[in-house]
């Protein structure tokens, strides 16, 4: 038995091995496109309008954009086609070289780490301010790399700008003039850079969408998810600060864990909407909450020394309602440990206040020792945590036979018999999983409705327990047998009274006198009375109109 499936009250300290790594980074390629695909970089000082011509190239908004320095801080990829061929393109943070903060050297970092990789740079410098000394820095450490550059001068809004940008030949790179916000030139600048990168390959052989399960670390600010992820990458992805918000643009990393694809996404800490001051922090908690759309798998981030906060039940509520299965995280857990009560209470806080979203797993983990925010700390909980992941992913698209479902049905029954319906007894006949991701599963019973609140809490309990389907959202419907078929599940009672065509008439008059209006003179009228699936008599009017 796994040991996920044991009582999570046990401490959960295995120590992560790191022998699960991933296996590249960036968009997801074919295996004959890993040799032929080529990569762009983007670099230069901050705010000159790197991600601005990133999501102009991309075709979307895919990084945040605001009108001050720094707000690009990690590597953001995304893919480009033009006329049939396509790419790879990173964005950077900007490269400033007056601030020796730790922040600004991990952003110099990231940038690095994109230029070594790269078939092309696209070094861009804004025409507005022209050439000042971070620019010449920057083109000599682009001179050093001995990657082919290509400068664009941005915020050439007019053509007196595209003059002025060709004083910047000086620094030996050719220049084509853009203006990345408007798009003028960017055609251009697609034919330019499609000519100077070699092995570029056709349309469809590089993905955007990773392969694998899509496992996104949400929650706070500096709850640890950017620490997580470095630690489980065993590298300094993405990048690690005690200032809160560091994380902004969602960012996609590949891992494989057991032989198992997954798809790790890297979120900006949500905190309550009174306490978002910026614009650009409300756009990277849009940005974070759009994520979980194209996720299978939350990992609810909690800080263990705080505890279960009101924000991360909304945040656990709305990945819930989103069919999401979660997966609690009891992060900085060493910051507990030593205390067994306090440790203790903590846990069945958890458990308590996340109650509705039916005992998901609860795995502590901790990264401590040198080089925690780099990937390279001493990590527990690690592989308990990505196991969790998998099982819970394995439950959300669970098909469960129908013979099995049945069979538990019929036990659940003979155990406990279903409440009557009025003066009626209830009889559940049949039972079949209409959905996965997540589960819907459908009861056909002698009367729709039917079944109490309580009843089918009892049903879930019971299937819940069955196939383990913990931490995500199971649908349960009852429908009377027929209701499948509207048309056959309706039968003609009798023909309409004097009395019932008379007031057919008088609700037909108004309508009647619409059609007129509209220039409709003759109608094919057929009024009928049927009943329903659940016995209710409905007057059924077919009205069939003829045009002059």
């Amino acid at each position: 038995m796994s040991a996920l499936e044991n009582d999570n009250d046990n401490d959960n300290d295995g120590e992560f091995d790191g022998e699960d790594r991933p296996e590249g980074d960036g968009p997801a390629r074919s295996a004959d496109a890993d040799r032929r695909t080529s990569v762009v970089a983007i670099v230069g000082r901050p705010n000159v309008g790197k991600s601005t011509l990133f999501n102009r190239l991309v075709g979307a908004r895919k990084a945040i954009v605001e009108d001050r320095p720094g707000v690009t801080r990690d590597r953001l990829y995304g893919v480009v086609t033009h006329e049939g061929k396509s790419y790879v393109i990173v964005d950077t943070g900007g490269l400033d070289f007056g601030e020796d903060q730790a922040l600004s050297r991990q952003i110099r970092d990231q940038a690095e780490l994109a230029i070594d990789e790269s078939d092309l740079i696209l070094f861009v410098v804004d025409v507005a301010d022209g050439l000042v000394a971070d620019d010449r820095e920057i083109a000599d450490i682009l001179r050093r790399s001995n990657r082919p550059v290509l400068l664009v001068a941005n915020k050439c809004d007019n053509p007196q700008r595209e003059v002025e940008a060709q004083a910047m030949h000086e620094l030996g790179f050719p220049v084509i003039a853009v203006s990345a916000a408007h798009g003028r030139n960017a055609a251009e600048l697609h034919e330019t850079v499609l000519a100077k990168v070699e092995h570029t390959v056709a349309e469809g052989t590089i993905t955007s969408a990773l392969p694998g399960t899509r496992v996104a670390f949400m929650g706070r600010p500096n709850a640890g998810k950017s620490t997580l992820i470095n630690a489980l990458l065993r590298e300094p992805r993405v990048i690690v600060n005690a200032e809160a918000g560091t994380t902004r643009d969602p960012i996609d990393l590949p891992f494989e864990f057991q032989g198992q694809p997954i798809v790790l996404i890297d979120t900006a800490g949500l905190r309550r909407r009174k306490q978002i001051e910026r614009a650009m922090e409300k756009l990277a908690a849009i940005k974070a909450i759009r994520t979980m759309e194209r996720t299978q798998i939350v990992v609810l981030v909690l800080d263990a020394s705080v505890g279960v906060t009101d924000q991360d039940q909304r945040l656990a509520r709305m990945a819930h309602e989103r069919g999401k299965g979660v997966v609690v995280c009891l992060n900085k857990w060493d910051l507990v440990a030593r205390d067994k009560k306090r440790a203790h209470e903590i846990v069945q806080q958890a458990e308590e206040e996340l109650v509705f979203l039916e005992k998901p797993y609860i795995i502590k983990t901790s990264i401590t020792g040198d080089g925690r925010d780099t990937g390279k700390g001493h990590a527990r909980g690690l592989s308990e945590l990505m196991e969790a992941c998998l099982h819970t992913a394995r439950a959300l698209s669970r098909h469960i036979p129908t013979a099995d479902l049945n069979a538990e049905l019929a036990a659940a029954v003979a155990e406990h018999n279903p409440p009557m319906f009025g003066p009626k007894p209830v009889k559940l006949l049949y039972a079949t999983q209409a959905e996965s991701d997540p589960p819907l599963i459908v009861v056909l019973a002698n009367h729709g409705r039917c079944l109490q609140p309580a009843y089918e809490r009892y049903l879930l309990r019971r299937f819940r327990k069955r196939w383990n389907l913990r931490g995500i959202p199971v649908r349960l419907v009852v429908r009377a047998r027929g209701r499948g078929n509207s048309e056959r599940a309706r039968k003609v009672v009798d023909p309409l009274t004097p009395q019932q065509r008379q007031e057919a008439a008088v609700f037909l008059a108004p309508i009647d006198a619409r059609l007129k209006a509209r220039g409709i003179t003759g109608v094919t009228r057929e009024t009928r009375r049927e009943r329903t699936a659940d016995g209710e008599l409905v007057t059924i009017h077919h009205i069939r109109p003829t045009h002059n």
